[in-house]
Formats: structure tokens, sequence, C-alpha cells
């Protein structure tokens, strides 16, 4: 499996400082609103994407669900909005490959780019007075090597980028697919549009019949997905048939689709009845498994994490490839990653124990 081992989070959004430990296939993230769930997943594909500047204002997108978001706004990714603490990412791969990024927001003052280092944290508003320029500074370190590379991207006073440089030498090899919690995210076309090339369009009918056994056949028409049902005489738009399918559909394609390495979903159960979640966790660990790629979710639903169990009960290939982690805040030890086996989850489903935080 190629993934990640661990990852380790300092001074990002709500998250002064968190360690997350031995990841396995698919990673189950739980607990209280306003956690860090979200903002887990956000640091997995900062550090998946190190290279693109353009990524931490996407994310900001995606969360506000503003496209009027601009990059001076990466500064709500900065810890209790002290700029001085920049938020780092540390993640070490499954081949003991180790990724660090850390995000600045600086000041560009010359042609040469040098950077203006304040000694001490300023007020916000004479903080981003004097910021024009973000910077991804990453590091790749491989045994005893380690390669430091620089993107970064500036703006003027409108917020218009008026100069964006990747990385020279350094090219993303992984591939991410992102399911946020809007039930209209995902790549879907392209997932399926993948599978269907190399003749895999079987594999998405096999888990589309487990949802709905009236669905016989599902196809691409000007760049739409459509869905063939039994007793109705013509094709129907994915869009017409229900925000569950679409959902599932989604999750599945993505799953599936061979070029990708790493899925990311945020609130899985979102738009799903509870009775197709045992058959999705199914087809993630299916498709994950025949994939040989890793997968991180979170979830707010207790039936959700019942029908987990439910299914690696039904599955015992699938037992060990699970973790689960409650993500807690604590008053003396900030935040806290408690991390559950299938042992532990069969364990609290059995006696009905709380796995997603208290009150």
């Amino acid at each position: 499996m190629e993934g990640f081992k661990n990852l380790e989070i300092k001074n990002f959004r709500g998250i002064n400082h968190l360690k997350i430990d031995d990841c396995s296939r698919i990673n189950v993230f739980l607990g209280q609103n306003n956690s860090g769930k979200t903002s887990i997943l956000e640091c997995l594909l900062l550090i998946m994407g190190m290279s693109s500047p353009d990524i931490p204002q996407s994310l900001n997108r995606i969360r506000s669900r503003n496209n009027m978001i601009g990059v001076a706004d990466v500064r709500y990714m900065f810890n209790n909005l002290v700029l001085a603490h920049s938020p780092e990412i540390v993640a070490k791969q499954t081949d003991d490959v180790v990724r660090h990024l850390k995000l600045n927001l600086s000041y560009v003052f010359d042609e040469k780019e040098q950077t203006v280092q304040q000694n001490a944290p300023l007020p916000i508003s004479e903080s981003m007075a004097l910021i024009n320029t973000l910077e991804m500074l990453f590091d790749v370190t491989e045994g005893e090597k380690t390669e430091s590379f620089r993107s970064f991207l500036t703006f003027n006073q409108a917020g218009i980028i008026t100069n964006r440089k990747l990385a020279e030498g350094y090219v993303e090899k992984d591939f991410v697919g992102l399911i946020t919690a809007d039930l209209l995210s995902g790549n879907l076309v392209n997932d399926l549009s993948e599978l269907f090339k190399r003749k895999k369009k079987d594999v998405i009918l096999k888990r589309l019949a487990m949802f709905d056994k009236s669905i016989y056949t599902i196809d691409i028409l000007n760049n739409d997905v459509y869905i063939g049902f039994e007793g109705i005489n013509e094709l129907l738009p994915l869009g017409m048939t229900g925000d569950g399918l679409r959902r599932y559909l989604n999750i599945v394609a993505c799953s599936a689709n061979p070029m990708t390495n790493i899925i990311v979903i945020d609130e899985i159960d979102n738009g799903l009845h509870y009775s197709a979640y045992k058959k999705l966790w199914e087809a993630i660990f299916a498709l994950a498994t025949n994939t040989n790629k890793q997968v991180f979710i979170t979830t707010h639903s207790k039936e959700t994490l019942y029908c987990l169990n439910e299914m690696l009960g039904d599955h015992p290939e699938y037992q060990q490839e699970m973790r689960l982690y409650t993500i807690a805040k604590t008053l003396n030890n900030g935040h806290q990653a408690y991390k559950y086996t299938y042992e532990g989850l069969s364990g609290a489903c059995e006696n009905d124990v709380e796995l997603r935080g208290t009150a």
C-alpha cells in the first residue's frame, strides 16, 4: 500500500499540535464539532500537493463555500491567526520517505524575492498590510538525503495574483481523490472515464446493483452521467435520481479509480440513508484493497460506525486494515488522537460505548 504511516500537525487552524500514528489502509476520524477532523484531511491534501501554492486558497473556498475567498485569507490557516507561527505538516510515508511542509505569509520587497522576517508577531491589521506573498516551503527526506524546495505566489493589494512560481526540479507523482462534505463534490465524470476506458464498467455496475437492484447500466453522455433503471425506457441523468445515489456513486468511483493513490472523504454519511452505510463500507474496503490505495474518512454518525463494525464482522480479511481515531481537544495536553483497532470498535459497539467524543 502506498500512503502514510503517520502525520504530525503544528499551528494549523484550531490545532496547535497533533500526532496521528500507525495509519492503515482505511482510517476513520471521529470527534465533536470543531475538533479538527476536517483540518486533518486538509493537511493531507496540502502535504500531497505541497508544490502547489494554489491549494491553500482552494481549501479555504471549499470550507467557506465562497469563491470570493482570496490568497490573503490563507491567514485563517494559522493557529489563532498568529502569523509568526507558521503551520507545519510532517508525514512519514509507507516507504519511509518523510515530507515536511511549512506555510509562510511574507513580504517580498525586491526583485530577488527577499523576505522580511518579523521578530515578533504584529496585530493582524498591521501584519496583513505588509504581506504580499504565500510561500510553500517543503523538504523531502529519503534515507540520508534531504532536498528542499520553494513554491510561491505574490499578490497585490487587491488580492490579484501577480506572480506564481512552482518549485524547480520537483514533480508530484501521487494523486489524491477528494470527496468533500458537499453532495455535489467529486470528479465523477473523470473517475468513470478512467474506469470505462480500462473496460471496468462492470466494477461500478456491481456496486450500483448492491445499492439498487433495478440499476442495469451507466453511461456518460454529453459530459454527464446517466443511469439505466429497469422498467424505465430511457436513461436518467444522475442529478434526477437523488442525493443518496449520487453520493454513493461519487465515493465508489473515486475508490475504484486506479489513478489515485489516496482518497480523503469528509462526512462520509452525508446524503445517505443508513441502509446504504454497510454497502458503502464494503465497497470502499474492497476497491481500496484492489487498487492498493489508502483512504481517510470523517464521520459524525453513530449508525455509520455500527454498520462499519457489522461489515468488518462479515469480512475478517479487512479487520486489520482499519484504524479509528477519536480526535479530542484536552484541557492539559491539547489535541490528542485516541486510536482504536477493529477489536476496540467491536467492543465499543457491543457495549454501546461512545467513541465520537463526549460533550
